[in-house]
């Protein structure tokens, strides 16, 4: 009985974080004061001792850091990285979500030395990174890491993804905000859009809040599918192996 209130109070803490996650949204226009409170509330949500988020420059070949919480040096907010290098770059090139125990042991990774040498400034071991994706394209990711070595469960996997779309919500808003600033001519269409994916968003939120509201009652597999189901309008078959 007690952990299954933990489960449910950890359930009710990660939604509320979402749901306020959403309501920045809505109210703010300035992009780095969203980015701010979303790597903040994903650090203090996970217990992480450092969240982060960069974003994707095409024409490099590199993410660079965009906003950090708990970072120690300087070093480390103005690195950039080339995509497929560390687990950073391999997320933001692959939209992969990747983790791991202990980073500089991890033999998966592409180590440079001058990407090393800040992680040891910072004292990393595991890291967690999801991508951060619009319309299909990853734009970034957001990271969580601690500075001991610890193994990353499931459900915390799913809330930094949770906390990465939200993310990029946020930044395809501020580019709809600054299209409709300097084109008048196009500010119509691109509050359509705008309008469309705060829509889009609000579904999105009903079906987490359905979804939440179903494991919360011990819903089972096929709970899951008949609200996949409703939401999708459609028939949803779940196969086991």
């Amino acid at each position: 009985l007690r952990e299954r209130m933990a489960r449910h109070r950890g359930r009710e803490a990660e939604l509320s974080a979402l749901y306020d996650t959403a309501n920045d949204l809505t109210r703010m226009r300035d992009l780095d004061t969203v980015l701010t409170a979303i790597v903040r509330r994903a650090r203090q949500l996970l217990g992480a001792d450092m969240t982060y988020l960069s974003l994707n420059d095409e024409r490099e070949g590199a993410s660079y850091m965009k906003v950090t919480d708990g970072a120690l040096t300087p070093e480390f907010r103005q690195l950039r990285l080339p995509l497929g290098t560390g687990l950073l770059g391999l997320v933001a090139q692959t939209g992969e979500p990747y983790f791991t125990d202990d980073y500089q042991s991890d033999e998966r990774f592409v180590h440079r030395d001058y990407i090393d040498t800040a992680v040891d400034g910072e004292r990393i071991r595991a890291i967690l990174g999801v991508p951060l994706v619009v319309d299909g394209e990853v734009i970034g990711a957001l990271l969580a890491v601690h500075r001991t070595v610890r193994p990353f469960p499931s459900g915390e996997v799913a809330l930094l993804t949770s906390f990465a779309a939200h993310a990029a919500v946020a930044l395809e808003n501020a580019r709809l905000f600054d299209e409709a600033r300097s084109a008048v001519a196009r500010a119509d269409e691109a509050n359509r859009q705008l309008h469309s994916r705060s829509e889009s968003v609000e579904r999105a939120a009903q079906a987490h809040d359905r979804l939440t509201d179903v494991l919360v009652r011990g819903g089972g597999v096929a709970d899951i599918a008949q609200v996949l189901g409703e939401q999708l309008g459609g028939a949803v078959t779940v196969y086991d192996g």
